[in-house]
């Protein structure tokens, strides 16, 4: 496979992305409001993230990649490509598991959050969802 690359979606395109995480059993829709990037193999799209805007903070959420193409640097290509995009701080709840990932790519835990967020976060585990807060901030010297 050559080098993946993550296109960015105009909001037309967001029923595309949700009929992406219904297959792959994703938990999350995108809506209208949502930036969208994926990333497509043979036309199909086999991995997709999104960012959210809640209030005045970006929101990561809905990365995922399609089981069939795991381990092949996807979900690094997306988020590199979302941060190059946007202008930090971009924020996110991350699954402990993919901590490595994201400290690789830039993000750093956060002590403390916009209230809407912590709120949120509470809320993620509640659900028994094993998240930690993440912001990802543009190096200094970019």
């Amino acid at each position: 496979m050559n080098s993946p690359l993550a296109q960015r979606l105009p909001a037309l395109a967001t029923p595309l992305v949700n009929k992406f995480y219904d297959r792959v059993g994703a938990r999350g829709r995108a809506n209208k409001q949502d930036l969208l990037w994926v990333v497509r193999c043979d036309n199909e799209i086999v991995a997709a993230a999104r960012v959210s805007r809640l209030e005045e903070q970006q929101f990561l959420c809905g990365v995922f990649v399609a089981a069939s193409h795991r381990r092949q640097g996807l979900a690094g290509t997306l988020i590199r490509q979302v941060c190059a995009e946007l202008n930090g701080p971009i924020y996110s709840f991350i699954y402990q598991h993919l901590c490595p990932l994201y400290e690789q790519l830039g993000f750093a835990v956060v002590a403390t959050l916009p209230e809407h967020l912590a709120s949120r976060l509470r809320s993620y585990r509640c659900q028994g969802r094993d998240v930690l807060p993440y912001c990802y901030r543009e190096p200094a010297d970019a």
